[in-house]
């Protein structure tokens, strides 16, 4: 998915729909509490769901209220042919449904086996769902404060969406959204 289907879409605030942006701000939120060091705003996290999925809108996907995504955004089997990197199954097919190969599984595209280090209860229901914009949005903004620390330089952003996505057209792609809503 990602850049690939997204890279020409609307980076206006106004695009970004509001259960997404709420997703966006409670993750900020949540996040600069338990780690104010990592200066994450919502953003650099609504970049990532731009490109990804166009905030939970790819392939005509809808939202219900409590943030789950129907139908189900599942990315391309990762056989490492074409663009993509071979990651066999993590997961016993469990998110993707595929037993031989991960799929990134929801809005935020998490590979299952990241998934499972990083999921998170997003909207407090209990429980977690890559398929639930809350909770992976949540669970987005866990994994970049993870991967880098001064999310409030180009340095340290660079390398944690380099880690989300092994890929510089990614990161600028990424980047050049989160500046974008950052100018609105």
């Amino acid at each position: 998915l990602g850049v690939l289907v997204n890279a020409r879409g609307t980076a206006s605030v106004e695009a970004v729909p509001s259960r997404a942006l709420t997703a966006y701000k409670r993750a900020e939120t949540v996040m600069r509490q338990a780690d104010p060091n990592c200066h994450l705003t919502w953003q650099l996290i609504a970049a990532i769901g731009q490109v990804e999925s166009n905030h939970g809108r790819f392939g005509g996907a809808l939202m219900t209220a409590d943030g789950v995504v129907h139908p189900a955004i599942l990315g391309p089997r990762l056989t490492g042919d074409g663009a993509t990197s071979r990651i066999g199954d993590t997961d016993a097919g469990l998110l993707d449904g595929d037993q031989r190969f991960d799929r990134a599984v929801g809005p935020m595209q998490f590979i299952p086996q990241t998934w499972s280090r990083f999921q998170a209860d997003g909207n407090d229901d209990g429980t977690t769902s890559p398929f639930n914009l809350y909770d992976a949005t949540l669970a987005a903004a866990n994994y970049l404060c993870t991967a880098s620390t001064g999310l409030d330089a180009a340095p340290g952003l660079r390398t944690a969406y380099f880690s989300y996505n092994h890929s510089l057209a990614y990161v600028d792609a990424v980047l050049g959204y989160a500046r974008h809503y950052e100018d609105r």
